[in-house]
This record gives C-alpha cells, structure tokens and sequence, in this order.
C-alpha cells in the first residue's frame, strides 16, 4: 500500500455570465495505491496559514469526499468508479441556480475525468 497526502488549493472560473463568483477551495488530499491495484483519493476542507483566502475568490467547503477506482476482473481496459462528494459553495447563491447548474458540472467533471483517463493510458 503507498500513499501520498498533500494540501491542494483548486479554483473554479466564475460561471452562468458572473451569477456565480469564482471559487477557491482548499483540502488535505490522500491519494494510495493498493495491492490489488485499486486506487482511491479521500479529502476534506482544511485551513492553512499558507493560503489564506483569495480576496477575488469565494472559499467554498469540502466535507469528506473521495473516489475510488476498482480494476474490472479480467477486463484490464475497465475500472468501477465509486466516487461521493459534498460541497459547501460558500457565499450566497439562490437555491435555485446551484439546482440548475450544479447536475451539469458534475457530468461535466466525470467527461473530463474519462478523457484525462484516456490520455494518460494512450
């Protein structure tokens, strides 16, 4: 089992023509590689005096969230995802527009994270 833990500060550009302000988000991530060749990624929201909040950003919150990736049994092009997140955007954005946009910016995560997928095996 081999792990690595940093602290990651991720952004997020401002979105729906400036309805919603950029974010700032900051976490301590674990990313460990199992034997069985599963993989996971667990993080949460943590402060650090090295990376106060951005005066042009939002902080948003984290709760503890993680992905994990099981191989497929004898399918070596296949892997389960397994992934949950929770997330405070921070500042004051209407109910309504974080339900109108917040599905599309998942699936656009996950369509990204299948192509970074594809790239890195190619």
């Amino acid at each position: 089992m081999r792990g690595n833990v940093c602290v990651l500060r991720t952004t997020t550009p401002s979105v729906l023509m400036n309805m919603i302000s950029p974010r700032e988000f900051l976490d301590v991530v674990l990313v460990q590689q199992n034997e069985d060749g599963s993989k996971m990624t667990v993080a949460t929201n943590v402060e650090h005096p090295l990376s106060p909040p951005q005066p042009n950003y939002v902080r948003g919150l984290n709760f503890p969230c993680g992905c994990f990736l099981v191989p497929v049994p004898g399918d070596p092009n296949k892997t389960h995802l397994l992934s949950f997140f929770q997330t405070d955007l921070g500042g004051s954005i209407p109910q309504k527009i974080i339900e109108s946009f917040f599905p599309r910016s998942i699936t656009a995560f996950y369509g990204n994270l299948a192509n970074a997928v594809v790239t890195l095996v190619a």
